[in-house]
């Protein structure tokens, strides 16, 4: 495994998942589909940046949708799970709503960041 466990935030990051992938893809691909995945991290807050400032409910599912798949498939498994709560049953309110998508949004950022050092670790 390229990816040393000390780089891994096991709080943010199911190790298993990254594993099989490798044995899937290689330790080069792995390492280009995680630059992909922190990309597509920082597209999708901004795009929940402005769906939140906009107070659009409907940008926002959309946002979970596409997060609660590329972060399952990643093993940021706690990001999926929370990105699959707002977009399975999204609170009532509009207002509950934008705050739960803030919490994702802070959880998406610090996910991004601890992806980022684990791709700054990978050993190619």
């Amino acid at each position: 495994m390229p990816i040393s466990e000390q780089f891994v935030d096991k709080s943010i990051t199911d190790l298993n998942v990254l594993t099989q992938l490798e044995k899937d893809v290689g330790t080069t691909v792995l390492a280009r589909l995680i630059k992909l995945f922190i990309d597509e991290l920082v597209t999708m807050a901004n795009q929940l940046d402005t769906a939140i400032s906009s107070e659009d409910t409907i940008k926002i599912k959309e946002v979970m949708h596409v997060l609660k798949n590329s972060a399952a498939l990643y093993g940021a498994s706690a990001l999926a799970a929370l990105a699959t709560q707002l977009h399975d049953s999204p609170p009532s309110t509009t207002q509950e709503n934008l705050h739960a998508a803030l919490v994702i949004k802070h959880n998406l950022d610090k996910t991004r960041d601890a992806y980022q050092i684990m791709s700054n670790s990978i050993a190619i």
